[in-house]
């Protein structure tokens, strides 16, 4: 009777022990085909976390990011105390001095396609150092310029491409290492910019004060150095993936160590392995879809192509209104210090308005009506400027810019996520870099022209009786392509 026990538990052992070898076996032999990389439900789920991983080290990225928002952001908005400076040294018209900083801002967006493109040949990293050192280099030999002509090329030219290079990998990377919290992300990164116009324009004149020309851009030089130190926060994702994958292989082989039951233990080891292959197929598949940038198909859509037209149009007129403030605030009688505060304020209401719209659209009920309230504070902005050429002292001055920066903050931050509501999340790539081509024209020709205005005229009015237009105009495309998409959608059954 025992040997019958015996027996049987043995038998049971060896079909136990079978059973196991066969199922390690099979394991195996699952994880040997290399060509094999099964991309199950649940591996694209961890594809997509590998991908995005929404926080940890990516809160390093939106900080370094806010920092090129801040140094880029500040020293765009400061456009009209540099204005005011390069007009006292060269002696030029109003045109010609106001094609330096179009020029150096159009350049940053136009270019935008171009720069994306090389961050995905090389890396964020290399192209925003690279970047810092050409905006180093711009600022030196504009403080060595010897005419309007040369600082076209060392200004404009070459610190556009610098800034382009600087500003344009710091926007893409928080995209890549956001998803559920991009929002979030994208909005504490720009807020950067409110930041900056609050210290940039104060510090300028203060420097230009204490300094003179030369040593300002020399001063200058050294600030545009810290954009490389943003840089180097910009860790390639692949990176981040790959170092992620060791720390779990690390803590897996610790697991080995301290004898684990042999199923496990196959099936552990060659979770790296899966991993590993998984990052590959992802980092595969990203290469495939950032081939093609600019998918110009899209300009097919009326709506998007109206909303195109509308950024290109406000865009002349918000860049004729940061350029031409400190002037305007001078010709009345204002001080030089008193033009830069006006334009700190509207930078700090600029923050506001970044952080405030995102929160407000953002809210389940509001979320259907986004594209329409966006269009509507695109006709305030209008309004508002026509209103600043009709104030003659600081304090109402003060008031409006607020209002302007609140207004602008608002309309800024939130093209992403209007792009997105028009033609889905797939294409914001391609969209993206379409919008700020045409982003860019407005940045080229809205200055020039109010510059032109102002050789004719001997004020600065008819630059913001100029932008406000565009801006209304702007606004009536807009509303007619979202009265023509709603007429146009299927409404449901009653």
């Amino acid at each position: 009777m025992n040997n019958g026990t015996a027996s049987r538990r043995s038998d049971d052992s060896d079909t136990g022990m079978a059973k196991l070898t066969n199922e390690v076996i099979s394991i195996e032999r699952e994880h040997d085909d290399e060509g094999d990389v099964d991309i199950t439900e649940d591996t694209m789920m961890e594809e997509d976390i590998n991908r995005a991983p929404d926080g940890g080290y990516g809160w390093f990225i939106v900080f370094g990011s806010m920092l090129v928002h801040l140094i880029i952001g500040g020293l765009e908005r400061s456009s009209g105390i540099l204005f005011l400076k390069f007009d006292e040294k060269f002696q030029q018209s109003a045109v010609a001095t106001a094609w330096v900083l179009s020029l150096s801002s159009g350049l940053r967006l136009t270019l935008g396609p171009v720069c994306s493109a090389l961050c995905n040949r090389y890396s964020h990293r290399s192209v925003a150092i690279s970047g810092s050192i050409l905006v180093f280099i711009s600022m030196i030999a504009t403080a060595l310029s010897p005419d309007l002509t040369f600082t076209y090329f060392s200004y404009g030219f070459l610190g556009g491409v610098g800034r382009l290079f600087a500003y344009a990998p710091s926007v893409i990377i928080v995209g890549e290492y956001f998803n559920k919290k991009r929002g979030v992300a994208v909005g504490m990164a720009t807020c950067g910019v409110g930041f900056g116009s609050l210290f940039f324009p104060t510090m300028i004149e203060m420097f230009f004060k204490v300094y003179g020309y030369f040593g300002s851009f020399l001063l200058l030089a050294g600030v545009m150095l810290n954009l490389a130190i943003s840089g180097c926060l910009f860790r390639p994702l692949w990176l981040h993936t790959q170092m992620a994958a060791n720390q779990v292989r690390g803590r897996q082989l610790k697991d080995l160590e301290s004898g684990t039951e042999l199923l496990e233990q196959k099936s552990n080891t060659n979770k790296p392995k899966q991993a590993e292959n998984r990052l590959s197929v992802s980092s595969r598949k990203s290469k495939t879809k950032t081939k093609k940038f600019i998918d110009l198909s899209l300009l097919k859509d009326f709506r998007f192509l109206c909303f195109c037209v509308a950024i290109l149009l406000f865009t002349a007129s918000f860049q004729i209104a940061f350029v031409f403030i400190p002037p305007y605030a001078k010709s009345k009688g204002m001080s030089d210090l008193q033009a830069s505060y006006a334009v700190s304020i509207a930078g700090i209401f600029d923050g506001i308005g970044r952080i405030l719209s995102g929160i407000v659209l953002d809210l389940k009920h509001v979320k259907k009506y986004r594209i329409y309230l966006y269009n509507i504070v695109m006709f305030f902005i209008g309004l508002t400027s026509f209103i600043v050429p009709n104030i003659d002292t600081f304090g109402p001055l003060s008031v409006m810019c607020g209002v302007y920066g609140l207004l602008v903050g608002a309309y800024m931050s939130q093209k992403s996520v209007i792009i997105v509501d028009i033609l889905g999340v797939d294409n914001l790539s391609s969209s993206f870099g379409l919008l700020i081509c045409f982003q860019g024209i407005g940045m080229f020709i809205g200055p020039p022209i109010a510059g032109a205005m102002k050789d004719v005229s001997g004020h600065f009015g008819g630059g913001f009786y100029l932008g406000g237009s565009s801006m209304l105009c702007g606004g009536l495309i807009l509303t007619a392509a979202n009265a023509l998409h709603y007429f146009r959608k299927p409404k449901p059954d009653l």
